[in-house]
């Protein structure tokens, strides 16, 4: 393939940390190079692989001269990322997990509202949950957050996956990169730190094909979990400025998400450990979900059985129109939860405008 021609638009390096990936690499990588936006350079570190990453890596780069592979011994998925971003020579870095696509408007998409926006240094974009076929399984939650957002982001994650992120590469150095010693919120503390300082934006399209692999929730829950307690208090010691009862809300609905999570592996011990810590750190919260999901549980259990069905292919479904696709129906929206999730988040925006106004005048 021929050099791309000069482009006076930024140079995005997209980085894709591999680990025996041989089964979805080429796809991933060759959904980033049929972009629409041409100026990128693809990044493949090869975390110590011991299957044919590299060799698939190598075949890629040989054939497009965009492509680069990095190889290093293996360290995790932090330590890989932030090799990548290392070698990366753009103004912006872009995230793109091996077994995750994107749409070939995506970089596009996020590039103009860089120009319209360039104050913005993390610009996300909506996402869908994709099978091993790449078939589309749900929408993600269409996040809709401020410019800023470091009270929202620590109240929920600010997005589902790390490969719907574009970051201003300045940005993402002067954050120190992924912190090493955590292997699995490495995105949510990077995300924090950016938004602590910087405004954020999005692009409400889904553009991201975020892959969900048979046996991945049983084999990272217990990760999760044993992390999460760690990281509560690591959170809460890197942003004291935050309000302690915005920590605790973060905290409960983690919690709560992990202790669902063990409750589907019939972890019930385990899972009233974490729905226990839920409710005690955030009990108006914690318990309205726990109605709200057991009802939404008790409905499908009663409602008529619904006939098997495919979602369409990511590549196929418009970006612009959400589907809401669910194979076990469409989830209840909760009265009660919802109109409480409705005041925390305004209570949430004015806590940031808050904060960025101290900051301001601290400058």
């Amino acid at each position: 393939m021929a050099n791309p021609p000069p482009s006076t638009d930024p140079l995005v390096s997209v980085v894709i940390p591999a680990f025996n990936a041989e089964r979805t690499l080429a796809e991933t990588a060759s959904s980033a190079l049929a972009s629409s936006y041409q100026h990128l350079e693809l990044i493949i570190v090869d975390d110590g692989s011991t299957d044919r990453t590299a060799e698939i890596g190598g075949l890629l780069a040989e054939t497009d001269p965009r492509v680069r592979i990095v190889q290093r011994s293996n360290g995790g998925l932090p330590a890989a990322l932030n090799t990548g971003f290392d070698a990366a020579r753009g103004d912006y870095v872009a995230r793109l997990d091996a077994d995750d696509v994107w749409h070939p408007d995506k970089l596009a998409h996020q590039m103009a509202l860089a120009r319209t926006r360039p104050e913005a240094t993390f610009i996300y974009t909506f996402f869908r949950y994709i099978d091993v076929h790449g078939r589309v399984v749900r929408d993600g939650p269409p996040q809709r957050f401020p410019a800023g957002a470091l009270c929202r982001g620590i109240y929920e994650p600010i997005i589902g996956t790390g490969s719907s992120v574009v970051m201003k590469r300045s940005a993402v150095q002067q954050a120190g990169g992924c912190e090493e010693g955590w292997r699995t919120y490495e995105d949510l503390l990077l995300q924090l730190k950016i938004s602590a300082s910087w405004p954020i934006a999005f692009v409400p399209l889904y553009l991201v094909g975020y892959r969900v692999q048979a046996g991945s929730l049983s084999q990272s829950t217990d990760a999760m979990a044993a992390e999460w307690l760690q990281l509560d208090r690591h959170i809460r010691q890197l942003f004291p400025h935050v309000p302690r009862h915005v920590h605790d809300w973060g905290h409960a609905r983690r919690c709560a998400e992990i202790a669902e999570s063990f409750a589907w592996r019939g972890q019930y011990g385990r899972s009233a450990s974490f729905l226990w810590k839920a409710i005690r750190h955030d009990p108006e919260w914690s318990l309205r979900y726990l109605q709200h999901r057991v009802a939404r549980h008790v409905r499908r259990r009663l409602g008529a059985p619904r006939a098997a069905r495919e979602g369409p292919r990511f590549f196929d479904a418009d970006p612009c129109e959400p589907l809401n696709y669910d194979p076990h129906g469409a989830p209840l929206t909760g009265g009660g939860l919802a109109r409480l999730e409705h005041l925390r988040l305004a209570r949430l925006a004015a806590l940031d405008e808050r904060l960025a106004g101290d900051q301001a005048s601290a400058l």
